[in-house]
């Protein structure tokens, strides 16, 4: 399943900072406005101590984790849905993300160069009325073409009211991702790409002494998530892009004295993962282990079409068992001797961790 994640916020907020912390290769840092231009994209392996686990008791060739793209996105500005700052190129490389990294600064001192005084909430709803306006503005075209179509096709009666809700919400500076909208209305903006839509993780980047969040700053950012119905988190870029230059051994006993159990960035990631309803399971044997992502709630026959499209149409069965099994009996094949490996047909709705095995027709 690909997946893709926008970093977006103002210029000099640390967004390709956070992104050269995620990617091998780094983007171009400065502390004036638009440094990066042209979006950087990076293919980023979802952090898994599962694989391992799984790993250490099955051998094989190679294991795979699964990946996400994470795009740095040049700093928006006000007037970005009007041009401004080359706003119209850098919205369109938002509307082709699945969800949003909106990056805001909660740190202060002079080592970036900026006139307004720190203030995480402004910044947010800087980027967010771009955003509604921008989106505002594609939702009044679409309600052009299907008002003219509806006078002679009384069925998109509906389809109209749906975007007449949206534009209302839009033109008081709303986001849509605020409101409830069934499957029908999901169904007629889905192709309207509306940035306002897509699931929002709203990523504090705080200083070193501030890991936990706790700074007013930070909580800004959180009782403003928290109003939206969004999640927040709290990263120190600076750190992260720091340690991720440093060998593993180092790193961990960095992260050892600072007393941080896991890197910001994988508590970033699996953020996303829960913003998007998405889930994990595992295939396992000798050529690979294997982390793939779907979609809660999917059906075994949907999670083998994640490997192959034909797979899902040609599914009979699977074996699925829990990696707590597998801890438990250190082995498939004891697992198996146990009797804890499952045999699930097409109405099996898959869990998180499952390992499993697929059978499929000719």
């Amino acid at each position: 399943m690909a997946l893709s994640c926008g970093i977006v916020g103002l210029p000099n907020v640390g967004k390709s900072t956070l992104f050269s912390a995620f990617s091998e290769a780094e983007a171009e840092v400065g502390n004036f406005p638009f440094c990066t231009i042209e979006p950087n994209m990076a293919i980023v392996e979802v952090p898994d101590e599962r694989l391992e686990e799984i790993h250490s008791r099955i051998e094989t060739e190679k294991v795979i984790p699964a990946v996400v793209q994470v795009t740095d996105i040049a700093g928006l500005v006000k007037g970005a849905s009007e041009g401004e700052g080359m706003g119209n190129q850098f919205l369109g490389n938002i509307k082709e993300c699945s969800a949003i990294m909106h990056v805001v600064r909660c740190f202060g001192g002079d080592k970036v160069v900026r006139e307004d005084p720190v203030d995480p909430v402004g910044d947010i709803e800087v980027i967010e009325l771009e955003l509604a306006l921008a989106d505002l503005s594609t939702v009044r075209r679409a309600m052009e073409r299907v008002a003219k179509k509806a006078r002679v096709d009384k069925d998109l009666a509906q389809e109209l009211a749906v975007m007449v809700r949206a534009e209302e919400l839009l033109a008081s500076g709303g986001q849509m991702r605020a409101q409830e909208w069934n499957d029908f209305e999901r169904q007629v903006l889905k192709p309207l790409c509306l940035m306002t839509l897509k699931p929002v993780l709203y990523v504090a980047n705080v200083a070193e002494d501030d890991l936990d969040g706790s700074s007013e700053y930070a909580q800004q950012v959180a009782s403003y998530a928290e109003k939206n119905r969004s999640e927040w988190r709290a990263v120190c870029g600076d750190l992260e892009l720091e340690l991720r230059r440093l060998d593993e051994e180092e790193a961990q006993m960095f992260m050892e004295e600072l007393g941080v159990e896991e890197l910001g960035l994988g508590r970033l990631i699996k953020a996303v993962y829960k913003l998007l309803g998405l889930q994990t399971y595992f295939t396992a044997g000798e050529k690979e282990i294997r982390a793939w992502t779907i979609r809660a709630g999917d059906t075994a026959p949907k999670a083998a079409g994640v490997i192959h499209t034909d797979f899902e149409e040609k599914f009979i069965r699977a074996q699925v068992y829990g990696l707590e099994d597998l801890i438990e009996h250190s082995t498939e094949a004891a697992v198996k001797a146990a009797g804890k490996l499952r045999i699930e047909g097409k109405d099996y709705l898959m869990q998180e961790g499952d390992i499993a095995h697929f059978l499929f027709g000719k």
